[in-house]
């Protein structure tokens, strides 16, 4: 199978859904994933204003005005500048960006936490140094997050893609069990493929 997710790192949903899918490659490897990028700050922005984030200079501020009080650009844009260094590398220090977010409370919207990360994933700094100010390579955010609104109309993350029809937001309150990984897989990917009538489902009392 192969499945297209979007992510924000900043998002404790995508979070809990990454270490959930890094399970489901673990247990089933015929499943592949392509990790795409989504910007709830950009998504967020008022339906009028012309501001995007992938053309915000390197040392923007936070926006304050009542839809985005944190930055998310340098998470993709170092994201991006390691991936030229190989897949591997790319899914390890994914990971870490999401947990120093997440289960360490780190600052990932600063340029030297994120510097220190790809540190400690073994990426090869002086490229990394050189491409994480490439702005090139903000095109990859612009066009995933362009395709995923037009394609799917993405609002939130994370969103798993099957196809160009088929696509779920999967919001989790905790980490999934070892033993639950692939039962709530095939369960999800069951129902929105099988059964494209069921276009939500929600607690009303999560």
């Amino acid at each position: 199978m192969q499945l297209t997710v979007f992510y924000d790192f900043l998002c404790p949903f995508a979070w809990r859904a990454t270490r959930w899918l890094n399970q489901v490659v673990v247990q089933r490897p015929s499943v592949s994933i392509t990790w795409r990028y989504f910007s709830l700050e950009q998504v967020n922005a008022p339906a009028d204003s012309q501001w995007v984030l992938w053309e915000q200079a390197d040392d923007y501020a936070p926006l304050r005005d009542g839809w985005s009080s944190y930055r998310g650009l340098h998470a993709f844009w170092a994201a991006e500048a390691v991936r030229r260094q190989g897949s591997e590398i790319t899914n390890r220090f994914r990971t870490a960006v999401f947990d120093a977010r997440h289960a360490h409370k780190q600052d990932i919207t600063n340029r030297a936490t994120l510097a220190t990360i790809a540190a400690e994933c073994g990426v090869a700094m002086d490229q990394f140094t050189r491409d994480v100010h490439d702005r090139s390579l903000l095109e990859t955010l612009k066009i995933d997050h362009e395709y995923a609104k037009k394609t799917y109309d993405c609002f939130g993350v994370p969103t798993l893609c099957y196809d160009d029809k088929n696509a779920v937001y999967v919001k989790l309150s905790e980490i999934v069990a070892e033993s639950e990984v692939l039962p709530l897989f095939d369960e999800i990917s069951h129902t929105f493929v099988q059964r494209p009538y069921v276009v939500e489902l929600k607690r009303p009392n999560p």
